[in-house]
C-alpha cells in the first residue's frame, strides 16, 4: 500500500481558520448560556478569583442564616419550657 501525502496549503489555512472560529464561537456560546461575564480563568483571572471568593462568602452567609434560624427555634423551645416551669412554681407557691 503506497502512502501519498498531498498538501493543499489553502485548505490547511482554511481548516485552521475554521477551527479557530469554531473555538471562539464555542467560548462565546458558553458565556451567553452561563449568564456570567467570566466563565473561566482564561477570560479574566482576577475577576474569576473575586467571583469565587464572593460565591464562597454567599454560601457561608446562607449557612449562617440557617444556623441562626435553628438557634432561634431552640431558644423558643427553651422559653416554652421555662414558661411551663414558671407556671408550676407559681401554682406551688399559691
Amino acid at each position: 500500500m503506497a502512502l501519498n501525502i498531498i498538501s493543499n496549503y489553502a485548505a490547511n489555512v482554511a481548516h485552521r481558520n475554521l477551527s479557530n472560529s469554531d473555538e471562539m464561537a464555542t467560548r462565546s456560546l458558553a458565556k451567553l448560556s452561563s449568564g456570567t461575564r467570566v466563565v473561566s480563568a482564561r477570560d479574566d483571572a482576577a475577576s474569576m478569583a473575586i467571583g469565587a471568593r464572593l460565591n464562597s462568602q454567599v454560601e457561608a452567609l446562607k449557612t449562617a442564616t440557617v444556623n441562626v434560624g435553628q438557634a432561634n427555634s431552640m431558644l423558643q423551645i427553651a422559653d416554652g419550657g421555662l414558661a411551663t416551669i414558671n407556671d408550676v412554681l407559681t401554682r406551688m407557691k399559691t
